[in-house]
């Protein structure tokens, strides 16, 4: 091994040459038999980690070899991949910086391309994704997210026991979500799934019904709360324009803090409800019918369940408000999928802390149009492998470069 350096300056670059010693054979890169019939032999260089303020470049003679089994190949080398200008550890260092900053400051830092950069963070993520232990998740989940401006959804399968990311599809349909649940999923993988926790998107309860047939679904807490208070918005929209103006001097820009949980509202805020709710009953009416719907999920059997609901639909009668009794009838028709958390308490509150996690990684990486290399970075954001020194170790494995054999 020998070393130069092309600039005398101290940040200059530093070139180190490779060269083979012993036995001269070789090993063929296709079948890893070892052969010593060379073909021929071209220099080939390879960026490495830096030596103190010198960026370093590797030199070495690659050969070409006759294989009996693959014919003509390229010799194996330890210290890198093939088709590959970059030292694994020099790959392994990019990548896990990658992760934490944008690929043009990695790229900066370690002193090459933004191009091989990205290569480089791809390669590590894949690598990393490929060796992981398969999990059999028991609780998976189904939801869409917002990609972009206008109707444009993703369709996101997601490991809600441990918090990851399974899967990613363009668009929310059957046809998306079947392929996410057939071809990101193994069949051990299916067989152990025992819930799915989703909304009540028709093509996404479709899709469960024909692939995971003995799996039950269990609907999201947020998206049915998100349909009560939708329903308290209708109420108010109609008492808006109904009361005159006693409603409109006390209810005028009072939609989001209507919308809010009583529990979360203080102060000056609460007494603005209070208000409110004293000038009109009706929306006194159906704000206390919002807020009595959480009690759903304290129950631990399905019977209390459905005797819980039939006293709240019962409990709108001679109350004159058809918003509140069209949000009871959608409930009824759902009531398998809201009564069976009882047998399969979900954790809802993962599923929408990973669309915040996406959404994060979209916003720092200015949007992505490489989708696999969106999914790895989904992977690695929520798996999150690094969490201590001896974790970071387990990346940053040092290779050794005095010996090729």
């Amino acid at each position: 091994m020998t070393a130069e350096s092309e600039e005398d300056a101290a940040d200059g670059r530093l070139t180190i040459r490779l060269e083979r010693r012993g036995i001269r054979r070789y090993i063929c890169s296709g079948c890893g038999g070892r052969t010593g019939r060379v073909r021929s032999a071209r220099d080939r260089t390879w960026d490495d980690v830096p030596w103190a303020s010198h960026r370093v470049t590797l030199v070495y003679g690659q050969r070409r070899v006759r294989c009996r089994r693959c014919g003509i190949r390229t010799e194996r080398i330890d210290f890198a991949d093939p088709k590959t200008r970059v030292t694994r550890r020099l790959r392994q260092q990019i990548g896990v910086d990658c992760q934490s900053m944008p690929t043009s400051h990695a790229a900066v830092r370690h002193g090459v391309s933004w191009g091989k950069a990205r290569r480089a963070e791809q390669a590590f993520l894949a690598d990393w994704d490929d060796t992981r232990p398969k999990r059999q998740p028991r609780h998976i989940g189904l939801d869409e997210i917002q990609r972009g401006k206008g109707q444009h959804f993703w369709t996101v399968l997601s490991d809600i026991v441990r918090g990851e990311v399974m899967g990613l599809r363009r668009d929310r349909t059957e046809a998306a979500a079947t392929a996410l649940l057939t071809e990101d999923l193994t069949g051990r993988q299916r067989a152990a799934i025992a819930a799915v926790c989703t909304d009540m998107h028709r093509p996404y309860l479709n899709a469960v019904g024909e692939v995971l047939k003995h799996a039950e679904i269990v609907f999201d807490k947020f998206h049915v709360l998100q349909h009560a208070s939708a329903a308290l918005d209708d109420v108010r929209r109609q008492e808006f324009f109904r009361a005159g103006a006693v409603m409109r001097e006390h209810g005028r820009g009072k939609r989001w803090l209507l919308l809010r949980r009583w529990k979360t509202v203080r102060g000056s805020k609460r007494r603005e409800l209070q208000t409110l709710f004293a000038a009109n009953r009706r929306l006194f009416k159906a704000y206390v019918l919002r807020e009595q719907l959480d009690r759903l999920w304290t129950y631990k059997t399905r019977p209390g369940v459905l005797n819980f609901l039939n006293g709240w639909i019962n409990a709108l009668r001679w109350q004159r408000l058809p918003e509140m009794e069209r949000l009871g009838e959608f409930l009824f028709r759902h009531i398998e999928g809201i009564a069976a958390y009882c047998d399969h308490p979900v954790r809802f509150g993962v599923v929408e802390s990973i669309n915040t996690t996406i959404k994060a990684v979209l916003r720092r990486a200015r949007g992505m149009r490489d989708e696999r290399m969106l999914l790895l970075k989904l992977k690695w954001a929520t798996a999150h492998p690094i969490r201590s020194a001896r974790d970071l170790a387990a990346f940053l494995t040092a290779q050794p470069l005095y010996s090729n054999r």
